[in-house]
């Protein structure tokens, strides 16, 4: 057989010296490779994995987390403007008088009138969401300075100084007479502590006295002014009168 047509199907010439030559087929086998050991992780390697991957979540979380609490205050900021306009809404409707509730309070109003009726929460503010901070781990049932900065089984989140007890009381109408004179436009009407206080501690829904104020922080809280804005403050340690004002 010539030979190229040997070569094209595959067969080999093999005899001995002197002898006629037999071609033979020759025989191809698939051997199934298996990997070996020394593919596979060794625990050095596993242990060095696990490492890494704690070292990138100790260095995201922290930013993950300030990325969220930038979202909730951005959105608290959102409700305190709204509530400025609603009160001013309010005040053009009712006689430049501001509500004496930022909602309706119930029967729960510490003997001051203007309970069991709504106030911006009708044709002001319907979306009860616009009064609830997004830190605000009681979602609005803040259980301590009732009957002066809150009111009512649903207090909403956030502290109001033009209400009952500036309107109804002398010593409350004294007192706001004298701040608005002394810081005019900057006075706070609405202020949310929930910034501060998520730092400090208080993560749970019920409020403790041992652990709410555990920590000390210098978050700074977001408050409402007289003239509408809203920017952050310090939470006063000692008084309202001067404080929130000359602590920077």
């Amino acid at each position: 057989m010539p030979k190229q047509i040997v070569d094209q199907l595959g067969w080999t010439s093999r005899a001995p010296l002197g002898h006629k030559t037999v071609q033979t087929r020759r025989c191809s086998r698939s051997v199934t490779a298996f990997p070996s050991a020394t593919n596979a992780f060794t625990l050095i390697e596993l242990l060095v994995v696990i490492a890494i991957i704690a070292i990138l979540s100790g260095l995201l979380f922290p930013t993950l987390h300030r990325a969220k609490e930038l979202s909730r205050r951005m959105h608290c900021t959102n409700n305190l403007r709204q509530i400025g306009l609603g009160i001013q809404m309010y005040r053009e409707e009712n006689g430049d008088r501001p509500p004496l509730y930022l909602v309706n309070p119930g029967r729960n109003t510490h003997g001051f009138p203007g309970g069991n009726q709504p106030y911006l929460e009708k044709g002001y503010l319907p979306n009860t969401n616009s009064f609830i901070c997004l830190s605000d781990r009681t979602q609005g049932h803040i259980p301590i300075d009732l009957d002066w900065e809150y009111f009512g089984d649903f207090t909403t989140s956030y502290a109001y100084h033009l209400g009952a007890w500036f309107q109804c009381t002398q010593e409350g109408r004294d007192w706001l007479k004298q701040q608005l004179e002394r810081w005019q436009a900057r006075y706070i009407v609405a202020a949310c502590p929930w910034h501060r206080h998520l730092y400090s501690g208080w993560t749970v829904k019920t409020y403790d006295p041992q652990r709410s104020f555990r920590h000390k922080t210098n978050i700074r809280d977001l408050c409402l002014r007289y003239d509408g804005s809203v920017d952050s403050f310090r939470w006063p340690t000692t008084n309202w009168h001067e404080e929130p004002y000359l602590v920077h």
